[in-house]
């Protein structure tokens, strides 16, 4: 699953939202990118808990899927 992320800036933020995500149930990787400002998490997690995960770590977060342009 692929996410958009706000609010990172810097290398500890990034690690702090991989920390806050892998410590989920159903989380088999993941991995951030402070670069473009998303994530891929690979797992059996839903998209609801990864958001909420992120959003507890102090940002924001949205699935992908979710930002149809149409």
């Amino acid at each position: 699953m692929k996410f958009l992320v706000s609010g990172m800036g810097c290398a500890a933020c990034q690690a702090r939202i991989e920390k806050a995500v892998a410590g989920l149930e159903g989380v088999n990787e993941v991995a951030v990118s402070l670069l473009t400002n998303s994530m891929n998490v690979e797992g059996s997690v839903s998209p609801e808990a990864v958001i909420k995960a992120v959003e507890d770590a102090g940002y924001g977060a949205a699935y992908e899927e979710d930002l149809s342009p149409f």
